[in-house]
């Protein structure tokens, strides 16, 4: 079969499309012939071995694709040859043959395109930790997202207005604040400022003005997607007894808290990570993709592609995501 291959970690373009054996599944596995790759920031990382975890070279690389069930292993019980499915894998996604755990692996809606559904994967499960698991994001909250115009801060505006949030959408540029806006966003924040001082009174007078209440402290969340000194800013718009949530770090730096500050205002911080959840959450984790399909079905979430690649480009695609060139998500074709 055909897939991209990591011999050593590098530069992303020096890594190629190859010919490969064909994988082998067993006990509990499942076989996927893939159609759709939905690409993600952590797989930019993975790919120059900067990613936290490092798999054992050569591999495969990838962790969401949609495809149909070519075979099953033994004990196999979630899905069945012919099944059209999605996976969220650690690795071997950039491949048209895909070996996935069972669990891993979710029967979609019958009329969900499968470009759909890899672009939603990842993004969404991961705005489902942010905002349901550790943010429970309550009817009638405010909650602000940075990074709101990219994949992960998209599908937490969408998730955010199914539960009946006020959403903030805080971005970089009035085309990223359309966007938002078509996804549900109630407001827009601009993000741009010359420094740190000058982003936290920026941002505050705009969420004063789009909320009335002084000095900005309104959200009873903030998701951000960011990191940098948006995190530091978004401390400031938090409400009494409000939490920040931690889903990465796309701004480049990797900011601290100060505990002081978090004492004497009432606030918490908290990490919203996803691989972690299906070994300790896994029902939680089941529940939240039936969650996605159910909002896909009722048309009040979508993938939001921005650019569709074949797998032999995946270089190119991948520039689109490290440049910040992207607005929603990016998909390869197999």
């Amino acid at each position: 079969m055909r897939a991209v291959l990591v011999k050593e970690f590098g530069p992303i373009g020096s890594h190629q499309v190859e010919e490969v054996p064909d994988p082998e599944i067993g006990p509990g596995e499942v076989l996927i012939e893939n159609h759709a790759i939905g690409l993600n920031f952590p797989d930019a990382l993975m790919l120059q071995g900067k990613y936290q975890k490092k798999p054992d070279r050569p591999f495969v690389p990838g962790r969401d694709l949609s495809g149909v069930v070519r075979a099953v292993g033994a004990n196999v019980t979630r899905c069945k040859p012919g099944d059209r499915v999605v996976a969220q894998v650690f690795k071997g996604a950039f491949g048209e043959l895909v070996p996935a755990p069972q669990e891993r692996c979710f029967v979609m809606p019958e009329d969900m395109p499968f470009e759909e559904a890899a672009g939603m994967i990842t993004v969404f499960n991961t705005a489902w930790v942010a905002v349901e698991m550790r943010g429970r994001v309550q009817a009638g909250d405010t909650v602000m997202i940075t990074g709101a115009a990219g994949g992960v801060g998209l599908a937490a505006v969408q998730r955010c207005k199914a539960r009946g949030a006020t959403v903030l959408a805080a971005v970089s540029s009035p085309e990223k604040g359309e966007l938002a806006r078509q996804n549900g966003a109630d407001h827009v924040i601009d993000t741009n400022a010359d420094d740190l001082d000058g982003l936290k009174r920026h941002l505050q007078a705009q969420v004063e003005a789009a909320t009335g209440v002084a000095e900005g402290r309104a959200c009873n969340v903030v998701i951000d997607t960011v990191g940098a000194d948006l995190f530091e800013a978004g401390l400031r718009v938090l409400a009494f007894g409000g939490s920040l949530v931690i889903v990465g770090f796309s701004g480049g730096s990797i900011p601290a808290a100060k505990a002081n500050y978090l004492l004497y205002n009432n606030l918490g911080v908290m990490g919203a990570p996803l691989d972690i959840q299906f070994e300790h959450m896994y029902p939680e984790m089941e529940r939240g993709v039936n969650d996605m399909f159910r909002l896909w079905t009722e048309g009040k979430a979508r993938a939001n592609i921005n650019a569709r690649f074949p797998l032999e480009d995946f270089a190119q695609a991948f520039d689109m995501i490290t440049g910040r060139k992207v607005m929603g998500k990016v998909v390869l074709t197999v």
